[in-house]
């Protein structure tokens, strides 16, 4: 077991702080539409910081090519020069040179994929500047409760039902000087069956917005036994909150939960932790009823 494995925490920090590779996207091989999935600013931002890093990101199939990123402000477009993150599937513009109190409108391209020539969705967004600049980290309250379920899912390789677990999370507050709708969330597995070799892996990126709440889907070879999770929150400067050391941990059960036997030969009815007191309730009344006879 390599360091990274046997510490997750402060391999988390180190990650967090630029001192080693990029962590790894907690993905299965890539087969879905290369779209894009969140920008930053979100569309509709007001007050961005003038000194923002714009940035886009995309699906893991996505592949970037040097397509085209188109900035407007007054009806007047001008080409900016972005940069991509394989890594992240990020695309970013580093310097825009935004105005302040200014409206911009900026036009995300669509990527292609990365095993086809077929391109996904990209989005056309609409900002706002504020009057000054980014200047302060971000606050972050990070993971207050993680629960967990099974569910069926269509898995986009095989066409097949999959089995995986559902992974709900409630967030504390997030506030930054550039504004709580602009910041990233980054949820990671520190602990679990994917993270033996290599340590803390990004599960999920996407927009805080106004939710308090964030859900991740992992398969059950990735997260079956002792799970855990850490979360931050990234600002239009790339700037991180200090929550990376709060690590929250669930035990998870492999499927199936229980063979019901008024199903039919072969066909197991599989009742994940959200139904289990169902289960309870129907076998107490059943007893009832025999006590009662």
């Amino acid at each position: 077991m390599s360091a990274l494995a046997r510490h997750p925490l402060a391999a988390l920090l180190l990650c967090l702080a630029g001192l080693c590779g990029a962590p790894r996207l907690a993905f299965a091989d890539p087969c879905g539409r290369p779209d894009l999935r969140a920008t930053f600013p979100a569309d509709g931002a007001s007050n961005v910081p003038v000194n923002a890093t714009l940035s886009a990101v995309y699906a893991e199939t996505a592949d970037y090519l040097d397509e085209p990123v188109e900035l407007s402000s007054a009806g007047v477009a001008t080409p900016v020069s972005a940069e991509f993150d394989a890594s992240e599937r990020r695309l970013s513009i580093a310097s825009p040179a935004l105005a302040p109190n200014t409206s911009y409108t900026l036009v995300w391209p669509a990527l292609r994929g990365l095993s086809s020539a077929g391109h996904g969705l990209g989005r056309t967004i609409t900002f706002a500047t504020g009057a000054g600049s980014d200047v302060e980290a971000p606050e972050f309250a990070g993971i207050r409760k993680v629960s967990w379920d099974l569910e069926q899912v269509r898995d986009d390789c095989t066409d097949d039902l999959e089995s995986r677990f559902r992974f709900d999370f409630e967030l504390g507050g997030a506030t930054d000087d550039g504004g709580r709708d602009s910041l990233a969330l980054l949820l990671f597995q520190t602990r679990g069956p994917g993270t033996r070799e290599e340590g803390p892996r990004v599960v999920a990126q996407t927009g805080l917005a106004q939710s308090e709440r964030a859900r991740v889907q992992l398969t059950v070879g990735e997260a079956t036994g002792r799970v855990c999770f850490a979360a931050v929150v990234r600002d239009l400067l790339g700037r991180i909150s200090t929550t990376g050391s709060d690590e929250h941990c669930v035990r998870t059960t492999a499927p199936p939960f229980f063979y019901g036997c008024a199903m039919r030969a072969g066909a197991p009815n599989l009742v994940g932790p959200g139904s289990l007191g169902l289960v309870f309730a129907l076998v107490a009344r059943r007893r009832r009823r025999w006590r009662a006879g």
